[in-house]
């Protein structure tokens, strides 16, 4: 499995993780970019964008999602949908710009999966940083943790549609994955990529979750 990461550190936006289905054809997770250095990186390397998957609804993992083309599918689980066109709750409004999109997307259950090709997409609903923030299980061998899991830390949940009562259940979740499936790759939405083992085991979040 080839996972790439990209980083845009002169832009306020999130990580991009961008799954290899094959040599030319590609699933990008989080789109939050607000120049098209995406786009530059498809068209240099010569790859075609299959599908989007959000971990959430947040300004900065949304931000490109109106540069993608209409047909290609955008996922997002249901409770997130809302704040792709909503500036507030997607936390726009307190910065420069507000972004609020008419664009259509998918929503998902969570525990639901989404087959393409070769890959299985679980989504697994993670609700304390927003209400739909979702963590995203590939082929039971990596995780795309969006802004439930960073190295070392978790995400915020102090924002409008956080809800610090579900950090516990939402963790325990992410235990039972490492519990099920044994170590992973973890890609972060913000920060340096992790494994789960070392999440599990050294993060302090992680003490009380049983």
């Amino acid at each position: 499995m080839k996972i790439s990461t990209l980083v845009y550190e002169k832009e306020f936006t999130s990580n991009t993780h961008v799954l290899y289905l094959n040599d030319h054809e590609v699933i990008a997770f989080d789109l939050g970019q607000c120049t098209d250095s995406f786009s530059r990186y498809l068209e240099k390397k010569n790859l075609t964008l299959i599908a989007v998957f959000l971990t959430h609804g947040h300004f900065d993992h949304i931000r490109y999602i109106d540069k993608i083309p209409k047909e290609i599918p955008i996922y997002i689980h249901r409770d997130d949908e809302e704040l792709i066109s909503n500036s507030y709750k997607n936390c726009s409004k307190d910065f420069d710009t507000a972004f609020e999109y008419d664009r259509e997307v998918i929503p998902l259950d969570d525990f639901e999966i989404v087959e393409i090709k070769d890959y299985k997409i679980q989504i697994i609903n993670t609700p304390f940083h927003t209400l739909g923030s979702s963590v995203y299980l590939i082929n039971n061998s990596a995780l795309i943790s969006g802004d439930t899991l960073f190295k070392g830390t978790i995400g915020r949940s102090d924002l409008p549609t956080s809800s610090p009562r579900f950090i516990n259940d939402s963790l325990k979740k992410i235990l039972d994955i490492y519990l099920k499936y044994g170590d992973m790759n973890v890609y972060p939405g913000h920060g340096e990529n992790t494994t789960l083992k070392q999440e599990v085991e050294k993060n302090f979040y992680f003490k009380n979750i049983k």
